[in-house]
């Protein structure tokens, strides 16, 4: 934690974690840091680093810069809401897709805590088809994707089937373990239309070089947090020393 009125940084995390950790899981705190602060959150419905606010503490900084009142915001791959509640406490409206239903669970609880009437909880997976997809269980709620061999099947939708019906995105964040390409390859019409702010997370060097060449050549400039996580906005330039 900082030292108030300073910037002296004190790390606590291992005075304070068993005391965290016996906070019960049905518990609803608010958020105790970050632009998410304030927001209530169900301490069972994921790590602890959510409700703390320090999860990807970089990323989420950015991303609460970028939102604006008039907003639509696209969360793909909502997991349990972590973005979704900072973007609907701030925007116009947010769709959040998750097709993974224990995921769905707490992502619906975060938000009905709030009373987010602004949010289009859509419990489908997102991609290059408008037909259900296989869906491969992690060994967490965090970390499963659609893949080929996966053994649950999950509905599935373009994002250009998909803004046929609901408002266009000003801003898409997207992490997925993945799949990230086949939701652009199903977005062209979109991105023809619209050029939201991408927050995107690659998985793997060759949907990373495949997604950026496709922003790239929509005229976005892309940005760096980190080697497979990127900010792309219309225009401007790149500063693609990584990836």
């Amino acid at each position: 934690m900082r030292v108030p009125f300073s910037r002296l940084q004190i790390h606590l995390g291992p005075f304070l974690a068993p005391f965290l950790r016996a906070v019960p899981g049905r518990a609803v705190v608010p958020i105790l840091q970050g632009p998410a602060r304030g927001i209530r959150w169900q301490v069972g419905s994921g790590m602890m680093n959510f409700w703390l606010g320090t999860y990807e503490r970089e990323k989420m900084a950015a991303f609460a810069v970028e939102l604006r009142p008039e907003m639509v915001v696209y969360d793909i791959g909502a997991n349990v809401g972590a973005y979704t509640v900072l973007a609907a406490s701030r925007c116009r409206q947010v769709h959040a897709f998750e097709p993974y239903s224990p995921n769905l669970v707490h992502l619906r609880r975060n938000v009905s805590l709030n009373r987010f009437e602004n949010c289009v909880i859509v419990p489908t997976a997102v991609g290059a088809t408008d037909e259900a997809v296989a869906f491969e269980e992690g060994k967490n709620g965090f970390v499963g994707k659609v893949a080929g061999g996966g053994l649950l099947r999950v509905p599935c939708t373009r994002l250009d089937s998909y803004a046929e019906n609901h408002p266009a995105p000003d801003i898409i964040k997207m992490d997925i373990e993945g799949a990230e390409w086949d939701v652009l390859d199903g977005s062209r019409e979109l991105f023809a239309m619209k050029r939201p702010i991408v927050f995107l997370a690659t998985h793997g060097d060759q949907v990373h070089r495949r997604c950026c060449s496709f922003l790239e050549d929509r005229g976005y400039a892309i940005d760096f947090l980190a080697a497979d996580e990127i900010i792309a906005r219309p225009g401007g330039s790149s500063s693609r020393q990584a990836g």
